[in-house]
């Protein structure tokens, strides 16, 4: 600021000196009301120099919440409630055994009867078949599970790096957050499926163990059916070669 006043002093002596003719006479210089104006200036020019600094502070901040209010680009959402999609609709076509807790004893009771003294070989021979049946629908239903989700693999594991990418090179702090959320929107998904595939295993492990413990039952019932009945055999004579009895 001295430096600056001086300046200012010595370019107002100087055009002082160079205006004022040879011959004329020198004019009186108010030397405190110069030195008054030259500071008034100089106050100016340092307040003008102080609200330039404002204003390009402000552009700063203004500049720094529009990248922290930018969308992030990448959005992997409508993947993920397509894919938890698929795997619902597969568990929902689950046959035979029902994941529905009601329907489910419906079907447990027909599946899995007590058996009792009025059984029939007919109706053992029906049911070990429907057993059956259910055991390998099961697994089928099982495999089919683990099939889509392993199918999706290649898929989450390109989300997973598109995301982390979007995350690292994020311009602000919203782009950050959302690919943040997407992340774990991603993980959430892959916990859903473990869980429908831990599901659909135990329930064909389940229903394999019901079945040979239904095989045990009902080898028991038809054991209890032949003797109770007392249908056993009965020795009688026969004729060999058309011969007489032995």
């Amino acid at each position: 600021m001295t430096k600056l006043r001086n300046l200012l002093l010595a370019g107002a002596a100087i055009a002082l000196i160079a205006s004022t003719p040879a011959a004329a006479q020198w004019a009186v210089i108010d030397a405190a009301n110069l030195a008054q104006n030259i500071n008034t200036a100089a106050r100016t020019l340092e307040e003008v120099n102080n609200q330039i600094k404002q204003i390009q502070q402000l552009v700063q901040m203004v500049e720094a919440d529009s990248r922290n209010l930018a969308n992030l680009p990448t959005s992997v959402l409508s993947h993920l409630q397509s894919s938890m999609g698929q795997l619902n609709n597969l568990m929902g076509r689950a046959q035979s055994l029902s994941y529905d807790v009601n329907r489910l004893q419906s079907q447990f009771q027909q599946l899995y009867p007590t058996y009792g003294d009025n059984v029939t070989q007919a109706g053992l021979l029906a049911d070990a078949q429907a057993r059956w049946a259910v055991s390998v629908g099961t697994y089928q239903h099982s495999m089919t599970v683990q099939s889509q989700i392993v199918q999706g693999i290649p898929t989450d594991q390109a989300q997973l790096a598109t995301l982390v990418g979007a995350s690292q090179g994020a311009v602000g702090a919203l782009q950050a957050i959302q690919s943040g959320n997407q992340l774990l929107a991603l993980q959430a998904r892959q916990l859903s499926a473990t869980q429908d595939l831990l599901a659909s295993s135990a329930r064909a492990q389940a229903a394999e163990a019901m079945r040979h413990a239904e095989v045990q039952s009902a080898a028991q019932a038809e054991w209890q059916r032949f003797y109770a009945n007392g249908v056993g055999y009965t020795p009688t004579q026969v004729q060999v070669f058309g011969g007489s009895s032995p």
